[in-house]
C-alpha cells in the first residue's frame, strides 16, 4: 500500500497536539475502562456480553480515530505522529491504571500475578497495540483525503464499529467464536484491518 498522496492540508504535529491528544486519549481509555468494570458488575447473562461488547466496540473506535482527529493525517509522516498520540495514550492509561486504579481494587491484577508481580511483560504489548490501532485509523482518514474533502474521523470510527458488528454476528451466528468481548475485540481489529485496504481501494489515484 503506498503512502497517502500530496497532503490537501498540513499534518498537525507540534508537540503540544501530540502531547494534549495522548493524555486525552489516556483519560477516555480509563473512562471506558472504568464503565466496563462497573456493567459488568451490575448486569449479567446475555445483557453482559451485549453490553460488554458494545463497550469494546465503542473503545476500539476511540483508540484508532482520536488520534486522527487530533493529528489530521494527509501524509506517512501524519500516520506516524497519530501512532505516537496512540501510544501516548496508552502510557497515559498505565499512568492513571497505576495512580488511580490499583488503590481502589477496582479489578484484581491477575497479569501481574502471572508475571511474578510485575506488569511489565504484558504492558509493552498493549502500549504496541494502542499504537497499531492509531496507525491504522490514521491511514483510513489519510486515504480517504485522497478526495478533496475533509475526511470525519467520527464518520470512519462509526463504519468501522459498523462492519465490526457484522463481523462479530457472523463469528458468533456461525458458532465460529462465543459471543461477547473477546469476540468483539476480534471483529473490530478485523474491520478496522479491512476497513484501511476498502479505503485503499475505493480513492485510489
Amino acid at each position: 500500500m503506498t503512502a497517502a498522496a500530496q497532503p490537501a492540508a498540513a499534518d498537525r504535529s507540534d508537540v503540544r497536539t501530540i502531547l494534549v491528544a495522548g493524555i486525552q486519549l489516556g483519560v477516555l481509555t480509563t473512562i471506558g475502562v472504568v464503565a466496563f468494570v462497573l456493567l459488568s458488575r451490575a448486569l449479567a447473562g446475555t445483557t453482559v456480553a451485549v453490553v460488554q461488547a458494545g463497550v469494546i466496540l465503542a473503545g476500539g473506535a476511540v483508540c484508532a480515530f482520536v488520534p486522527a482527529r487530533a493529528i489530521r493525517p494527509r501524509s506517512v509522516d501524519g500516520i506516524a505522529w497519530a501512532s505516537m498520540v496512540g501510544l501516548l495514550g496508552a502510557l497515559s492509561f498505565s499512568v492513571l491504571n497505576v495512580v488511580v486504579l490499583r488503590p481502589v481494587h477496582l479489578f484484581p491484577w491477575t497479569w501481574d500475578a502471572i508475571g511474578g508481580g510485575s506488569g511489565f511483560w504484558y504492558l509493552p504489548v498493549w502500549w504496541m497495540g494502542s499504537a497499531v490501532l492509531a496507525w491504522l485509523g490514521a491511514w483510513v482518514v489519510a486515504l480517504a483525503a485522497r478526495s478533496g474533502r475533509e475526511p470525519s474521523p467520527l464518520v470512519s470510527g462509526l463504519l468501522t464499529a459498523g462492519l465490526a458488528v457484522l463481523l462479530l454476528g457472523a463469528a458468533a451466528g456461525t458458532g465460529l467464536m462465543a459471543f461477547g468481548g473477546p469476540a468483539a475485540a476480534l471483529a473490530f481489529a478485523v474491520a478496522l484491518a479491512l476497513h484501511v485496504a476498502i479505503a485503499a481501494a475505493v480513492h485510489r489515484r
